[in-house]
């Protein structure tokens, strides 16, 4: 193993590459600064990489000596929202644009570990490929799919990912076995009535009547239709009708998103959705259009790379460092894209140590204990250091 202490020349850079990428956030698919400086430190180290995978994604390689090759995927994407940290120096320079997920501190990260694994070559073996994501936060279908549409990463054995956990005290880490992230699901519905004047509702088909009627239909499906001990959720998140308060719509339309772990589960909400939208509408006398749009698939751990990541975290940081957790999120992450092509895990990374950094994620305050970020190097390259041996059981 490698110890801490050797990790520590590196926290000055992280911080910089960290802070510049809050400064100047961008998001979704087009990422065009964020992937040039990417580009541009890649470049300084001589590492060899391909620009513009899918649109704004980067994947560089890093080739030393016969062994495994590993993927270290890092998200690059900000969310559409207004920072409220107005008193921090590295306040986002972009309206309505945050890097509220911590996705600047897993580049930042990345790019550490990149130069820590280019200068020591004498301390590892194999191929590390350097996965930085865009639009891990959507739009769908969600950047992963383009990196591993690319074919750039068919050679990889295994992939590890991290993601910042405010909830998590720093130095410590955080690891769910098997089901750990949800799928995500988007559902679109139209229902289609007949407008007329809201002193004569008997002359027309009202279309926000079928509405309250279609979303307290809905929370019995995950209640009553699904097993009880299959995690599931459905909530609706949009609802749009009407123009003024003296007329019946023609339409209205609802949006919302379902979560589960079961790939079953999600094909009996869908089907369960139509049954419950077409036996509203044919009551009301009404009809409608239905999208059921599948996302991200659940993200589930895979148990030998889990279990290894484990052996790092006890033995680097010490056994009072890991959290096993019992129960999953039902939040929902694309890095489930490569465990599926392949293998691999994730792990959350502990960075919350003040009240400052315990604002949780998509928070307008969130923010990071940016000491807490060598700690993702070291995780990442020990366990590129490590790797040989789960390759010689």
């Amino acid at each position: 193993m490698i110890n801490q202490d050797q990790f520590a020349y590196l926290l000055p850079q992280l911080i910089h590459h960290r802070r510049y990428l809050h400064i100047h956030p961008e998001v979704g698919f087009y990422l065009p600064n964020t992937h040039d400086f990417v580009a541009s430190i890649l470049g300084q180290l001589k590492i060899p990489f391909v620009p513009h995978v899918g649109k704004y994604s980067l994947v560089g390689t890093i080739e030393n000596g016969v062994g495994p090759v590993i993927g270290l995927r890092a998200d690059m994407d900000a969310l559409p929202m207004e920072e409220a940290n107005k008193n921090i120096p590295y306040c986002s320079q972009k309206p309505g644009m945050m890097h509220a997920c911590g996705h600047d501190a897993h580049t930042a990260i990345l790019l550490s570990v990149a130069d820590y694994l280019v200068h020591h070559k004498n301390q590892w073996k194999g191929t590390v490929q350097l996965i930085f994501q865009e639009a891990e936060e959507g739009p769908e279908p969600g950047g992963a799919e383009g990196i591993v549409k690319s074919g750039l990463v068919d050679n990889v054995d295994c992939f590890f990912g991290l993601h910042c956990g405010p909830q998590y005290p720093a130095n410590t880490f955080a690891i769910k076995d098997l089901g750990a992230m949800a799928s995500a699901d988007t559902i679109r519905i139209k229902l289609i009535g007949k407008g007329a004047h809201a002193a004569y509702p008997h002359l027309g088909v009202d279309p926000i009547v079928m509405q309250a009627e279609l979303i307290l239909a809905i929370q019995s499906i995950p209640t009553r239709m699904i097993d009880p001990t299959e995690p599931c959720v459905i909530t609706i998140a949009q609802v749009h009708s009407g123009s003024t308060h003296n007329i019946i719509p023609e339409s209205a339309f609802l949006e919302g998103t379902v979560r589960a772990f079961n790939q079953d589960v999600r094909k009996k909400i869908e089907k369960s959705l139509e049954i419950a939208i077409k036996s509203v509408t044919l009551r009301h006398g009404g009809s409608y259009e239905y999208q059921y749009v599948y996302g991200y698939d659940a993200l589930i751990n895979q148990p030998q790379p889990t279990n290894y990541l484990k052996k790092i975290i006890k033995t680097v940081f010490g056994n009072e460092a890991l959290t096993e957790l019992s129960k999953p999120s039902m939040g929902a992450e694309d890095f489930s894209k490569y465990i599926n092509h392949r293998t691999g895990c994730m792990v959350w990374l502990g960075t919350g140590s003040t009240p400052e950094t315990k604002f949780g994620l998509h928070h307008p305050r969130f923010d990071v204990d940016e000491a807490a970020l060598i700690n993702g190097v070291s995780l990442f390259v020990n366990l590129v250091h490590e790797y040989h041996t789960i390759e010689e059981k």
